[in-house]
């Protein structure tokens, strides 16, 4: 009899024993995965149709940043693999910014001011773009603020992104502004 409630109790351990364990891998992966969702979610940018971001702009009261660029076009692919991977201007352009990317040779519809364009029509008649990849940096009010076209290594977008982020523009020249940051470094 002894023995007999001995055995149970190993079994009701190692049953137990099996049950932690169990919990424990569950939890563990629970959280890598949590951890990977995360880390993918702060490689995606918060790309937004066109008409949502220039809402969002006006709500939050940040700049837009219209991102035009092709299919087919390698300095674009250049500017996406390269720039718009690096961790900080990912985490500036989502947090300071709304972002809508166009396809300058896209038929896809979008409204404009209450009219219907297409993404190509936009990007040729109402931004007057003409190369790959350009971008547009507007203010809350949707005024144009500057373009960029052509790549740009994520060393020099960083700085830009903080000048319009931050309305330097507004009280320097993008030179001006380079030199009060290398002065504030010394």
């Amino acid at each position: 009899m002894i023995l007999e409630v001995l055995a149970k109790r190993k079994r009701m351990g190692s049953f137990l024993f099996l049950i932690v364990i169990a919990l424990c891998f569950v939890v563990l992966n629970s959280v890598n995965y949590a951890d990977e969702t995360l880390e993918k979610e702060e490689k995606v940018l918060s790309w937004l149709p066109y008409e949502q971001a220039l809402a969002k702009s006006k709500i939050e009261n940040i700049p837009t940043l219209l991102y035009f660029y092709s299919d087919n076009c390698g300095w674009c692919r250049k500017f996406e693999e390269e720039t718009l991977t690096n961790r900080e201007v990912r985490e500036l352009l989502n947090k300071g910014y709304a972002l809508a990317k166009i396809n300058g040779n896209s038929n896809q519809t979008v409204m404009v001011e209450g009219k219907k364009f297409t993404e190509s029509r936009i990007s040729a008649e109402v931004y007057q773009v003409n190369a790959f990849p350009t971008i547009w940096f507007l203010n809350y009010d949707n005024e144009r603020i500057a373009n960029l076209p052509g790549f740009v290594p994520s060393d020099m977008f960083l700085p830009i992104l903080i000048y319009i982020r931050d309305d330097f523009y507004k009280k320097y020249t993008f030179q001006e502004f380079l030199e009060l940051e290398k002065n504030k470094q010394k």
